[in-house]
Formats: structure tokens, C-alpha cells, sequence
């Protein structure tokens, strides 16, 4: 399983799940996750509007973030 290179919110789009993962921490499945943006310059609804403009489709008011239990 692969691990976050940076703290972020990420973003996978088979499943369409956004999780904030912290650096070093193993991403939520095998699943191939996509880096939205820094933490520290945007906020969490702001992560769903851009997880909106880049995959066409999706419902920015359908996504919850997940957060990294570690």
C-alpha cells in the first residue's frame, strides 16, 4: 500500500473519496489517489470545489472528507 508523500487532501475518483492524509501515512486502499491541495492553503470545502472542476461529474456537496486516524 502506498504512502502520502505530503500531508494534503487527496482525492479517489473510481470510488470518488477525499480523505486529508498526513505524510508518511498509508493511503485508505490501493486505490490510485490523486493530490487536490495543501491543507494549509485551502480549506476542506474549497478541496471539494476543486476535486469538482477537475473531474467533471462529480458532486462537491456529496463529498465527505475522510481524516486520517493516525
Amino acid at each position: 500500500m502506498g504512502r502520502a508523500p505530503e500531508t494534503g487532501f487527496y482525492f479517489e475518483p473510481i470510488s470518488e473519496r477525499l480523505a486529508l492524509i498526513l505524510e508518511g501515512s498509508p493511503f485508505p486502499s490501493d486505490d490510485h489517489w490523486a493530490f487536490v491541495g495543501d491543507p494549509l492553503q485551502m480549506t476542506s470545502e474549497l478541496a471539494r470545489l476543486e476535486v469538482a472542476n477537475r473531474w467533471p461529474g462529480v458532486n462537491p456537496e456529496g463529498l465527505e472528507v475522510q481524516f486520517d486516524e493516525r
